[in-house]
């Protein structure tokens, strides 16, 4: 009886799993190796936790993406998997009815609309701009010329836009933008004008960095599919001082998903600037429990308590500590 069920409960198991393309999802071909898998499914993870989406659904996919790397590293159940999935998706005998061509072309809609969605990535938690003049010194425009150049032999595209946003993070601006200026030139997509954008920002370059940012949230028809390419827009807007601006460019995309980490750390930042304790406050405490950059949250609590202080506003002042004593407790 116990072999029964847990013969059942592998079943179950693999027909849950069976419900998706591990193949697909994780971006791996058919006959990828144990290496190859567990790459992927480390990615999947970091993706995911960048992506802003509520805690229980997060979980729901955490664990199919650990149950999924378990699966595929298994031989026995490996085969198994495949079995199954090849029936999933072999192309069912006889014509076709009109429902289920319909069907099939709803999913194939559907599957075009995710490839087509911009996720947040690590490098979209840089807001800071550079120095101004960063790009006036002899110096740093030899260095770009130079990264540029090895820039230029690139030929994958997915590959350059992954380092250039690999560039960001690590603060190394100019083999970013270089980087970032490749990939776009080898395809023009919301992902790599994102890039772009914020590699421009980075370096001072505000107008160009709010050219390609206005290029990129034009290219896709809702705020959701793009909302990492609103989100820089608001911090570009942002460090040339148009405050009204990068209001809404982040407002845009808190009204589309009000549980986006990303929209509220953009507009926390702006109602920062203007010194708006109240709301600002409720802003970064909105990000902390969605579980972005808690350290970053208090940090920009603390500058919110200081300047209340410094306008002799003992209740704003008040108001920020309670925040913040919330927040430690968890």
């Amino acid at each position: 009886m116990a072999d029964d069920d847990a013969r059942a409960r592998r079943a179950r198991f693999l027909k849950e799993l069976a419900a998706r393309d591990l193949y697909a999802w994780f971006g791996i071909p058919p006959d990828a190796d144990d290496d190859a898998i567990r790459a992927a499914a480390e990615a999947k993870r970091s993706q995911l936790a960048h992506t802003p989406m509520p805690q229980h659904n997060r979980s729901i996919e955490r664990a199919y993406c650990d149950q999924g790397e378990k699966a595929l590293l298994r031989p026995a159940v490996r085969r198994e998997y495949d079995a199954l999935l090849a029936a999933r998706i072999a192309p069912a005998a006889g014509p076709r009815t009109s429902a289920e061509r319909g069907v099939a072309e709803r999913e194939e809609r559907l599957r075009i609309a995710r490839e087509r969605v911009e996720h947040h990535t690590a490098d979209d938690a840089r807001m800071a701009p550079g120095d101004a003049m960063f790009l006036g010194s002899e110096d740093v425009e030899v260095e770009l010329a130079g990264e540029r150049r090895a820039a230029a032999k690139r030929t994958d595209f997915a590959e350059t836009l992954a380092e250039a946003r690999a560039a960001r993070v690590q603060g190394a601006p100019l083999r970013a933008l270089a980087l970032a200026e490749k990939a776009k030139s080898l395809r023009t997509t919301a992902g790599s004008l994102n890039t772009l954008g914020g590699a421009r920002r980075d370096v001072g370059d505000l107008a160009g960095s709010e050219t390609a940012l206005r290029e990129s949230v034009a290219m896709l028809p809702s705020v959701r599919e793009n909302a990492p390419g609103w989100i820089a827009l608001s911090a570009t807007l942002r460090a040339r001082g148009d405050l009204d601006g990068a209001e809404q460019a982040a407002m845009k995309v808190i009204e589309e998903d009000e549980d986006d980490p990303h929209g509220w750390h953009a507009l926390a930042f702006v109602l920062t600037d203007r010194g708006e304790t109240i709301r600002a406050g409720d802003a970064w405490e909105r990000m902390a429990k969605l579980g972005l950059d808690v350290p970053g949250v208090l940090a920009g609590l603390q500058v919110l308590r200081k300047d209340s202080l410094a306008r002799n506003d003992q209740l704003g002042a008040a108001n920020i500590d309670d925040r913040i004593a919330r927040i430690r407790r968890g």
